[in-house]
């Protein structure tokens, strides 16, 4: 497991059962998932490409979810999981009750709501 990945795991452990608010920005697009937190882990995902992510290991949230529209609407997450891919982690930074996590393609700002 990737050494920047441990504070990621403990901050997430410290979190089960919260409400947590995560922006993604990839590629100037920017999305928004509200999540209460039930479960996280590791895994490697080979089912499938996932947002043109090619399989390998992802951070996966799971809880029931929705994901937040440009327009304030709010849909359910899909199959209740958040993934991040972690195989390119570059940065992980805690401040508080913000995590910053950056791969090779997006930033991720995940804080406890």
């Amino acid at each position: 497991m990737n050494e920047r990945l441990q504070p990621v795991m403990d901050w997430l452990d410290a979190h089960i059962g919260g409400h947590l608010h995560i922006r993604k920005e990839e590629q100037g697009d920017a999305d928004e998932v509200r999540l209460k937190l039930e479960q996280k882990g590791i895994h490697d995902d080979h089912s499938h490409a996932l947002d043109d992510y090619t399989g390998g290991p992802v951070l996966f949230l799971r809880g029931k979810g929705r994901v937040i529209q440009p327009n304030g609407m709010e849909l359910p997450l899909p199959q209740d999981t958040f993934l991040i891919p972690v195989d390119e982690m570059k940065l992980a930074r805690i401040d508080g009750q913000t995590m910053t996590v950056e791969t090779g393609r997006a930033r991720y700002d995940i804080t406890d709501s």
